[in-house]
């Protein structure tokens, strides 16, 4: 890794031994500063608040929230993410939130290292020269999917999340009286419950 400014990187996982791997083959690696850890997705949502890391090492399936949910409460404020999971279907999805890589237990360290190297490319890329990294590392990550032998599912939502400051409320789809958009923002309306949550109905 470079000697220049360290990758600060933010460990999530809900499994103490597997946060523990993770930060004992962090240990020592050039150009890496662990900035913390946390145990679940709330937990993920407000680290990310309070130490700003550059990159998540984030578990997919987690209690209360996944690590695509994680994603979603973040928003523009999520750092780049590499997902280390134990399965192997979400990989797609993945790639559909720009994940510089997807990594499955037990991580072999040469392939960590590697993606933190990808993690410090992507960081010193920016603007528009940026985006284009991401459609390129996008298109590999879907065919690295593949060759995990993913694929991709058409889910229907049962839940959104919605982040207000630091409270985070979950509406289940089922509830929902309608949605309307406004601007940028669609408002969720729910018996005499409204919440308003930063996406636009179409992209």
């Amino acid at each position: 890794m470079s000697a220049e400014r360290p990758v600060r990187v933010l460990v999530v996982d809900d499994e103490p031994l597997a946060r523990q791997l993770l930060l004992d083959d962090l240990d020592g690696v050039e150009g890496v500063e662990v900035v913390g850890e946390a145990g679940n997705g709330f937990e993920a949502v407000k680290a990310v608040a309070e130490l700003d890391p550059d990159l998540l090492l984030l578990d997919v399936q987690m209690p209360k929230l996944d690590g695509f949910e994680v994603l979603e409460l973040l928003g523009d404020e999520a750092p780049r993410v590499v997902f280390v999971t134990a399965y192997d279907e979400y990989a797609l999805r993945a790639f559909e939130v720009h994940a510089i890589d997807y990594l499955l237990k037990p991580v072999e360290e040469e392939r960590l290292v590697d993606s933190l190297h990808r993690a410090r490319e992507q960081l010193e890329i920016r603007s528009a020269s940026g985006q284009a990294q991401e459609r390129i590392d996008a298109l590999a990550l879907r065919q690295h999917a593949r060759t995990l032998g993913g694929e991709e599912e058409s889910q229907l939502i049962e839940r959104i999340l919605v982040r207000d400051g630091s409270d985070i409320h979950v509406v289940a789809a089922q509830d929902l009286d309608y949605v309307e958009a406004q601007d940028d923002y669609v408002l969720l309306v729910s018996g005499s419950t409204k919440l308003r949550k930063a996406e636009r109905i179409s992209r």
